[in-house]
């Protein structure tokens, strides 16, 4: 029956009680304070290692735009270089070679003919010129013909498809023939030769 009888007035009880709760929500406050403090500072450390990471990653960026920039320079000289060579290769490649058609005239011109005037049209060759006799003319025409012809070109022995004469005269001072005809060609197979 002793452990029953308390002496202490039941305001200090009260009071007691009172202060115990307010030391232990004091401490358990601090507890939180310092807890909050701590996951505080841990998250301000990590935001502010993340916007560092930012600006750095922005430098670098604008770094490379810069570069970038600078590159585009190149990269339309690149592209005009390429439109150029693109051009160049198109127009080799598809361009017709006059001069082989010019040879191959030549090299069925009988020896007592003379070119005197010739006039090249994609397709159309003009030729006039002055013959010792109407027998040469005739050979010149028959030679554009003649797709057994021996002393040409052989990869363009049907290159001429007609030929017309359109005049012949006897020049009696002279005692030549004058003569024009019209020759024509496939020009594709001037190309690519």
């Amino acid at each position: 029956m002793l452990n029953d009888i308390n002496l202490i007035p039941q305001a200090e009880v009260t009071e007691q009680r009172k202060s115990k709760a307010v030391k232990s929500s004091t401490l358990m406050f601090i507890v939180l304070l310092l807890i909050s403090v701590g996951v505080s500072a841990f998250f301000f450390i990590k935001i502010s290692g993340l916007n560092s990471n930012i600006k750095q990653l922005d430098s670098e960026i604008e770094t490379l735009r810069g570069k970038i920039k600078a590159s585009s320079n190149l990269e339309v000289s690149a592209r005009n270089l390429d439109k150029k060579y693109s051009a160049l290769n198109k127009l080799f490649t598809t361009r017709s070679k006059y001069s082989l058609l010019l040879k191959e005239i030549e090299a069925r011109r009988p020896d007592n003919v003379e070119i005197t005037n010739f006039d090249v049209k994609q397709g159309q060759v003009s030729i006039s010129g002055i013959s010792g006799s109407y027998i040469s003319v005739s050979n010149f025409v028959n030679n554009f013909l003649n797709k057994e012809f021996a002393d040409g070109n052989p990869d363009l022995k049907d290159i001429f498809i007609d030929v017309s004469l359109n005049s012949v005269s006897l020049d009696k001072g002279s005692n030549s023939v004058k003569f024009f005809i019209v020759v024509s060609y496939q020009d594709g197979r001037l190309q690519g030769l």
